[in-house]
């Protein structure tokens, strides 16, 4: 027989069932403790990841605006780049303009010391002529003061026929005091007397010693009368020998034909269109040769002596720029050379002489006044 088991006390029972509580109520706790634990981590490491963003936000506010500040600069900057761009561009153009402006005052001073050098030696000439024709003009015998004007050459009968020269109205021939001389003149003094009976001749057709212009006013006029030869633009190396040729067609005297043609080839245009092979012409323009070495060589080192002398202290006069248009620096010193030209050709007011009366003038007066008195009307 089995032995009935025996049950326990209701007061044990109750003591296990607090215990269990205890247990289920001590467990609880420390889950709650521990939630809350995590909890609070959790919202610390909120709030800081909330500060960190706030931070960030901040950050990244200050570098937007630094952008920003860095795109405006830049803008800036890009603006002013192009500014100094625009600016140099302006800046070279006027070094061009003022080099080409320096480069026309240089062959303007150079065309000037050329002319100075000319009208100095042609001021010593006429200054010289003048004394002799004032101390020929003090001698009584008209034999010896027609004989002042009997050069040799072209000279001579240019000059014989200006001073012989008289009106169309005029009653008593030029050549009637030559006719009174005595027959028994040498043959030294044939020659001369047949070239000035050949050039009066000739003066009916020869302008009078009043109208005798300047070489400046003569080369003025072969640009009008020979523009195949003579040119304001570009410019054309003349034949060997054209003096002649002028001389033939011309009624001024051959020096004066000769200074008025030195007044062309001395130009610097001239001068460098001289090279070596160049083709030269005649009046008409017709081939008459080429430039020779020797001659391209003696046109080089006569530039380069103008150039040098200009560079040695010339001290340029004030005037106006130069023109500009297509054939630059030639045209430029073709309107002075015109201006100057009208100047000098310019018939004088006064009858009387002046201090600052120019030497041509002067010795064109007095001329004038020896043949109103050798040629009374």
């Amino acid at each position: 027989m089995t032995p009935a088991r025996r049950l326990p006390s209701p007061g044990v029972f109750g003591k296990a069932h607090l215990e269990d509580q205890d247990l289920i109520e001590e467990r609880s706790t420390r889950l709650m403790v521990a939630l809350e634990g995590r909890a609070e981590t959790l919202l610390e490491a909120l709030r800081e990841a909330r500060v960190q963003r706030e931070a960030m936000s901040s950050r990244l506010d200050e570098l937007e605006r630094q952008r920003q500040s860095l795109e405006a600069r830049n803008a800036e900057l890009a603006a002013e780049a192009r500014e100094g761009g625009a600016e140099r561009e302006s800046l070279e153009r006027r070094v061009a303009e003022l080099e080409r402006r320096l480069a026309d005052a240089e062959a303007s001073c150079l065309e000037l010391l050329e002319e100075n050098r000319e009208l100095d030696e042609q001021n010593r000439e006429l200054e010289a002529h003048n004394r002799h024709l004032r101390e020929d003009r003090e001698v009584p015998a008209e034999g010896e003061t027609a004989s002042v004007f009997s050069r040799r050459g072209r000279p001579a009968q240019g000059l014989s026929a200006l001073i012989g020269h008289r009106h169309r109205d005029s009653e008593t021939p030029a050549d009637e005091p030559a006719s009174g001389e005595s027959p028994a003149t040498g043959p030294a003094e044939a020659t001369p007397a047949a070239d000035t009976a050949e050039a009066s001749g000739r003066q009916d057709e020869l302008p009078s010693i009043d109208e005798a212009p300047s070489p400046q006013a003569l080369l003025e006029q072969w640009y009008q009368r020979y523009p195949n030869a003579f040119f304001k633009g570009h410019t054309r190396p003349l034949q060997v020998g054209i003096h002649e040729a002028l001389a033939e067609h011309e009624p001024w005297p051959e020096k004066l034909v000769r200074r008025a043609l030195a007044c062309y080839v001395n130009l610097p245009r001239y001068l460098k269109a001289v090279r070596e092979g160049a083709e030269r012409i005649d009046l008409n323009g017709a081939p008459a040769g080429e430039v020779d070495a020797g001659a391209a060589e003696h046109a080089r080192k006569k530039l380069d002596r103008l150039q040098s002398g200009r560079r040695k202290g010339a001290k340029p006069a004030r005037r106006r720029p130069p023109a500009k248009g297509p054939r630059g620096e030639d045209a430029a010193s073709d309107a002075r050379q015109e201006e100057r030209s009208q100047q000098v050709s310019a018939p004088q007011k006064e009858a009387g002489g002046r201090d600052d009366e120019p030497a041509d003038s002067r010795l064109q007066r007095k001329l004038g006044e020896l043949v109103a008195r050798h040629n009374p009307r």
